[in-house]
């Protein structure tokens, strides 16, 4: 699991387990992933978790995006 928003929105709560790494450092910290299993990625609202998805689907990651995102988790969980 990955999340890929600001640090001061996963100050405010995150899903955990997870993987920080904000979105603007995903291109030099990609050696920080897994690349022999799936990786999920979450942000507040999808879109930049669409974007990291792409990336790094682009350079061999099997990836998906969290559907509804961190809100709809943070709302479905009680959190």
């Amino acid at each position: 699991l990955l999340d890929v928003r600001d640090p001061d929105e996963r100050a405010k709560g995150c899903i955990e387990p997870s993987l920080h790494i904000p979105l603007p450092e995903l291109r030099e910290r990609m050696g920080e992933l897994p690349r022999d299993r799936e990786i999920v990625v979450y942000c507040q609202t999808g879109q930049r978790a669409y974007f990291a998805c792409r990336q790094l689907h682009l350079n061999g990651f099997k990836v998906k995006n969290l559907s509804g995102a961190y809100r709809t988790w943070k709302t479905a969980s009680g959190s």
